[in-house]
């Protein structure tokens, strides 16, 4: 995403929320403005949409200290982080959350805020429909310059950033109490203000260039790493909207696929069986008429037949075996009642002597009829046995 939308979250919901769209490809401000209160957030909704949403946590309302720890940091010592401290708070520890917003190797930056108040800026941006996946207090934006604070006035808040990982906030009317009790014994302190400063303040205050405060803060969340929600408030990984929308569809597809497969493979075992056992049966059929031939599997039958069906032919194609059984064989395939069970062939007289069985005497005149004119045929006596009618059937070139 190029453009981001940063959203200054109030202390109070009855009290203005500040926004701004920066585009980073452009380096510059699409949209900005504020909302009356914590309701109106809904009209950022649409902005919200395929954009990156950062949400800047007022400084009164967080609290960042330094903590000198001794030893590595490891998760015990995460567990036991707000007791360290518990003596310096006036909350109950256990309605505080901790964030460890940096690691050194004997002092912890960590920001404390009340989980209640958490849950509330989340509660809001949830009613408006707005997904947030960074809280970061606002203070940690600023620019940071070695030596110098940084501040700037928003509102009637007054926001200080004194280092890289040190910021806070106060009412304008609580700024100089403050500095005097950190300056106390550093009063000459240079201040850069972004803002008008006070004429009584303490410290040495200088003015920087004017920008928009929401400007300035903007420009600082750009590849800032700071984020309040860990822990509990740590955001779920989101599942697309669309592959949401499509999951049960492709489920139904999947299993739907797989039973087909199913079906194919045991149609293929079927398939398989069959044509395994028709290749048992040609084997034991080949071995039953031929049975001075040595055994043969399937694959190597059907050459064998043709090469001995050549010898039977001897060699002549078109007035042979071969040729005469293929000018017949349409008689057979037309009268498929009629059924061959021997056939003798004599090759000197081109003549062939055929046993046939039918269903009756008509098949056999049916028959008779079906071959070729050039062809003479002989018939024997029929004899009628069990429903069937059988006879010889000499058949010879004219």
């Amino acid at each position: 995403m190029t453009e981001r939308l940063i959203i200054r979250l109030a202390s109070e919901a009855s009290q203005k929320n500040h926004w701004l769209i920066w585009s980073d490809s452009e380096n510059e401000i699409i949209a900005s403005g504020q909302v009356d209160n914590a309701q109106q957030l809904n009209l950022l909704s649409e902005k919200a949409q395929q954009r990156a949403v950062i949400c800047l946590l007022p400084g009164v309302d967080v609290c960042i200290k330094a903590i000198t720890i001794n030893g590595v940091f490891n998760r015990q010592m995460q567990q036991a982080l707000p007791y360290l401290v518990e003596e310096e708070l006036a909350s109950d520890v256990e309605k505080l959350h901790f964030s460890v917003i940096a690691k050194q190797t004997d002092l912890l930056h960590v920001a404390i805020c009340d989980k209640q108040k958490i849950s509330t800026w989340l509660n809001w941006l949830e009613a408006a429909q707005i997904s947030c996946k960074q809280l970061i207090p606002e203070g940690l934006t600023l620019p940071c310059v070695d030596g110098k604070w940084q501040a700037l006035q928003l509102e009637k808040q007054w926001i200080i950033r004194e280092s890289h990982d040190l910021a806070w906030s106060c009412e304008e009317t609580m700024l100089d109490f403050i500095l005097e009790s950190k300056l106390e014994e550093n009063l000459s302190q240079q201040i850069e203000s972004y803002s008008p400063f006070p004429e009584s303040t303490v410290g040495q205050w200088t003015n920087s260039d004017a920008m928009l405060p929401m400007e300035l803060l903007a420009k600082g969340t750009l590849n800032n790493k700071i984020n309040l929600l860990t822990g509990e408030f740590k955001p779920k990984k989101e599942s697309n909207k669309q592959l949401e929308k499509w999951r049960i569809p492709a489920v139904l597809t999947a299993v739907l696929f797989v039973f087909l497969m199913f079906n194919l493979y045991l149609k293929n075992m079927q398939v398989e069986k069959q044509t395994l056992l028709v290749k048992q049966q040609v084997e034991a059929v080949y071995k039953q008429a031929f049975p001075l031939q040595d055994k043969l599997k399937y694959a190597r039958i059907k050459k064998k037949l043709k090469s001995m069906l050549l010898g039977l032919d001897g060699g002549v194609a078109e007035s042979g075996f071969l040729s005469m059984l293929n000018e017949l064989l349409p008689a057979f395939v037309n009268n498929p009642e009629l059924e061959a069970t021997s056939l003798k062939f004599d090759r000197k007289k081109l003549e062939m002597r055929i046993l046939v069985s039918g269903n009756n005497f008509q098949s056999f005149e049916k028959f008779t009829d079906s071959i070729p004119k050039h062809f003479s045929v002989e018939q024997g006596a029929l004899n009628s046995s069990k429903d069937r009618v059988s006879g010889l059937l000499t058949i010879r070139k004219r």
